[in-house]
């Protein structure tokens, strides 16, 4: 029993170190370009509308775009998946994600609005593991938050007023030219 306790705890930390976030490799980047090519791919197979709001056409941060793509990939995918489940209630609902990017002094926000049902407990979700989803391993939002933290940033989210719908923000430095 001692030997393969000994073994499962080698296997939990190789599968650990295997499954650690690498740290950002930052660089210039156009994050209205970023968030155009991730919308536009998701749009593809979407059952919602989903609405990019911005005035500038260029907006640079110092980022790594991979890391900042799986950020948008996943928010947008939780707005989504919250969505289809009030469709599946509802056949006449219609999923609405909109996304707004505008500047605020040094810092881009970017904030993510949906109609769908709303979250039901923030703080649960930042925590590994929490998950609503039938097939979520709950990693998603904590993953969000480590990428944005390591890139300087915040991240929230939280219900609407009327509590139909969440909205999530993320906070990035500007990069200055």
């Amino acid at each position: 029993i001692n030997r393969q306790i000994k073994d499962i705890e080698k296997l939990v930390n190789e599968f650990s170190n295997f499954a650690r976030m690498p740290l950002p490799i930052l660089k210039k980047i156009n994050l209205i370009n970023l968030i155009k090519k991730t919308t536009e791919f998701i749009k593809l197979g979407s059952q919602n509308v989903i609405n990019l709001k911005f005035k500038d056409d260029e907006i640079f941060i110092n980022g790594d775009e991979d890391q900042l793509n799986r950020v948008f990939i996943n928010l947008i995918k939780n707005s989504e998946d919250a969505c289809s489940e009030l469709s599946k209630k509802d056949p006449n609902f219609k999923g609405n994600i909109n996304i707004e990017i505008h500047n605020d002094n040094d810092y881009i926000v970017c904030r993510l609005t949906d109609n769908g049902p709303g979250i039901t407990d923030a703080k649960k979700a930042m925590t590994p593991y929490f998950t609503t989803k039938k097939t979520g391993t709950g990693l998603g939002l904590p993953i969000v938050t480590k990428i944005i933290n390591e890139h300087s940033g915040v991240f929230s989210i939280k219900n609407k007023k009327n509590g139909k719908g969440t909205i999530v923000n993320l906070t990035l430095p500007k990069l200055n030219a």
